[in-house]
């Protein structure tokens, strides 16, 4: 009787016009995410959820893309949230936006920036294979994540592992889930402020962020969110990563009556080393939520 089962899937179908230059422009139609998944309890103590993912599925040569295991957690909780703990393929929160559930963004997607660790450390969408304990302490004002990961294993496999740490303390509202929500639509307000540390042989990253999503009269919200990120590299452990920061803000403000979200966000990712080419980009759009998160379509 305590045991259950969902099945989901997730859909995000994407048109795309780049200019590549003057006179030609790129243009594609393709799956930006087709994602099954699959999530329960099989008893009060162990739960799961599992989560696959074809990206990109049929963009520019329309080549076939493989369909492979995004996320498989299993969490153990003995007793209150004050312990959890997670096994499985885990995406820890660098920062904010980098945890988001993918069906909740504000924008059309995640920050350019979110995952600039990805490809050095050897993860798969951010997502590293470990152990993770998570708890949520004083009234679930403060969440903690602390976790051992594989990390970079290099060509022998005898580097030390990853070792990840967060603080989040939220000052109104909370959230417990493996993932981070986003806007809520009007619905739920949220404030919370966030600190992390990633680190294994000599690369470190430093993340902070803050979150807020603020109901307002007549089924109205506005969402604000900021993420700063240092990333240190090392010439030896990861050769392909250059020191960097990162930085990202967006805001949006939901119109329930005309069930309309116009938002903007800005990304910026600036090198120490002054011969790369520091970044800016700006993204405006607007989303129609003619069903909420559950079915909308977004222009940007």
């Amino acid at each position: 009787d305590n045991s259950s089962i969902k099945f989901g899937f997730l859909v995000q179908g994407r048109a795309d016009s780049v200019d590549v230059n003057s006179d030609d422009t790129a243009q594609d139609l393709y799956f930006r995410r087709l994602r099954l998944l699959a999530g329960g309890k099989i008893n009060d103590q162990w739960s799961f959820f599992f989560e696959t993912d074809s990206p990109n599925l049929g963009k520019g040569s329309k080549g076939e893309n493989d369909i492979y295991i995004q996320d498989f957690v299993v969490t153990y909780k003995p007793g209150s949230d004050a312990f959890n703990l997670d096994i499985g393929m885990l995406l820890d929160p660098v920062t904010y936006n980098s945890n988001q559930s993918a069906a909740s963004l504000l924008t059309t997607d995640y920050g350019p920036y979110s995952f600039a660790w990805n490809g050095t450390m050897q993860t798969k969408v951010g997502r590293d294979y470990g152990i993770r304990a998570r708890g949520y302490l004083f009234d679930d004002k403060l969440e903690y994540r602390a976790s051992i990961l594989q990390g970079n294993r290099g060509t022998n496999s005898t580097n030390n592992f990853r070792m990840f740490g967060r603080l989040m303390f939220n000052v109104i509202g909370s959230q417990k889930g493996l993932f981070y929500q986003g806007t809520s639509l009007g619905k739920k307000q949220l404030l919370s402020f966030g600190a992390s540390y990633d680190a294994q042989e000599d690369y470190k990253t430093y993340g902070l962020d803050a979150y807020w999503d603020q109901p307002l009269g007549g089924g109205n919200g506005l969402t604000l969110q900021a993420n700063y990120s240092n990333l240190e590299g090392d010439p030896t452990f990861t050769p392909s990563m250059a020191d960097q920061e990162n930085m990202l803000i967006e805001a949006g403000f939901y119109f329930a009556s005309l069930k309309l979200l116009p938002f903007i966000q800005y990304a910026e990712n600036d090198y120490d080393d002054s011969a790369l080419a520091d970044n800016d980009k700006f993204q405006v759009g607007l989303g129609y939520m003619f069903n909420g998160h559950a079915g909308n379509v977004k222009f940007s």
